[in-house]
């Protein structure tokens, strides 16, 4: 019977370790270190929006991150469209995720930003890099409730897209990791 009770209280040990293991959250950066000037810890991660479908007259690539220098945040996003455009982000254009509790975030962006063009075998890109105001408290509603849509206005283009649970998750987790 003591045999029984040990093999049994190992077994429930192992499980209530690996159940912890399981519901650590790991956090993964695209980098992670300090200013060399400033000694602030300065972080930051990606996560996938769109990979081929979703918004106007070709299909683009669309990825955003988190970034944080000390207690200053912002989001970056890259835009990739298989088309030649003019438009510019301009200063103060949104970017607004639907969360999956129904509430309405609305990020800024701080400057205007223009397209790089490129060719490559005969088809031109032209890609956006734009970053937008966003605070600890933004971010954390998107930690809290994973996106579940997100419209973007690049000049008068509008991107839409609904977001996959899973690409929802790995946004929340990427929010929630940048504010550690």
């Amino acid at each position: 019977m003591k045999q029984f009770t040990k093999i049994l209280s190992l077994g429930i040990l192992f499980l209530f370790v690996c159940t912890l293991h399981l519901s650590a959250q790991k956090c993964k950066f695209d980098y992670n270190k300090k200013d060399p000037i400033t000694d602030e810890p300065t972080k930051g991660n990606t996560f996938i929006i769109s990979t081929n479908a979703g918004g106007f007259t070709a299909a683009p690539v669309c990825k955003m991150g988190f970034n944080r220098k000390g207690d200053t945040y912002h989001l970056g996003m890259v835009i990739t469209y298989r088309l030649s455009t003019r438009e510019f982000i301009q200063k103060g254009d949104p970017i607004i995720f639907k969360l999956s509790n129904g509430e309405v975030v609305t990020v800024y962006s701080l400057d205007e930003y223009s397209p790089v063009a490129q060719a490559n075998q005969g088809v031109i890109f032209s890609m956006y890099n734009g970053r937008y105001g966003i605070d600890a408290a933004t971010i954390q509603k998107l930690a809290d409730s994973p996106p579940t849509f997100v419209r973007m206005n690049i000049g008068s283009m509008v991107f839409e897209k609904e977001i996959a649970a899973k690409n929802g998750k790995e946004i929340s987790q990427a929010a929630a990791c940048i504010l550690q």
